[in-house]
């Protein structure tokens, strides 16, 4: 299976020119050189085959081979909003969405949050989504939004206009009670801070059409949450429907 490498300045053409880190990645980590045969990939849904024609310092050469390989589509259009956990736990949540589908992540700001990710650890995780795309093959990268406060969020565009929005909560409906989710639906799914939304901040969600969902038993840390709550969310797709018959 051929190495991936990132290439935010487009694949369409002829060729193409990796720089900065993943030139750095190609030659100095993999030990490719000239000859080798790799796949690139420009964030935006397509990857192409190519060919190294040239390795310099922090410059590598590629020719483009063949048609667009096809493209790994999600299965639906699933938004992720989780309060920012401790430490580097939102690192590992970040790296896991990204390979489980998710199309964009949402850090909340909530009543009980604790973390406020600022510009420069935002701009480090959307790195760790390159990294975990190179690796789960996934050819759209996974988009991380500005945090943005619960209230602010539930009358936002991408939750006004989903399919399905659904909020994890101790109490909240089973996995087997959920109704089933369309094959490219538009779904928003969220999890709170420790402790859990605020009674106040569950009654806003529900005011709004919000889904309360349980995870189980178990009183889960944020970043299993989100996992959790996203897995659940591609077990319910319905390949063969659509929202206008029938599923959500």
């Amino acid at each position: 299976m051929a190495e991936r490498y990132y290439c935010p300045e487009g694949v369409s053409g002829a060729t193409a020119v990796l720089a900065a880190d993943e030139a750095a990645h190609l030659a100095r980590v993999s030990r490719l050189g000239v000859g080798a045969v790799v796949e690139v990939f420009d964030g935006k849904g397509l990857a192409r085959r190519a060919e190294v024609l040239e390795v310099a310092r922090n410059r590598v050469v590629l020719r483009l081979d063949g048609d667009p390989l096809p493209e790994r589509a999600a299965v639906l259009d699933l938004t992720l909003a989780a309060a920012v956990p401790k430490g580097e736990r939102f690192d590992w949540l970040v790296e896991k969405a990204t390979e489980l589908g998710v199309v964009r992540l949402v850090p909340l700001l909530c009543e009980r949050s604790v973390v406020d990710p600022r510009d420069a650890k935002l701009e480090r995780l959307r790195r760790l989504v390159v990294e975990a795309s190179k690796q789960s093959r996934r050819d759209r990268l996974m988009s991380i939004e500005k945090p943005v406060r619960w209230a602010d969020f539930l009358g936002s565009k991408a939750v006004l206009e989903a399919h399905a929005k659904l909020a994890a909560h101790p109490g909240g409906a089973t996995c087997s009670d959920w109704a089933g989710i369309a094959a490219g639906a538009r779904v928003v799914a969220a999890v709170g801070p420790e402790g859990g939304f605020t009674t106040s901040e569950i009654d806003a969600a529900r005011a709004s059409g919000w889904t309360i969902v349980g995870l189980g038993a178990t009183i889960l840390r944020i970043e299993t949450a989100g996992l959790a709550l996203a897995v659940a969310v591609a077990a319910r797709v319905e390949p063969t429907t659509s929202p206008a018959h029938g599923a959500i």
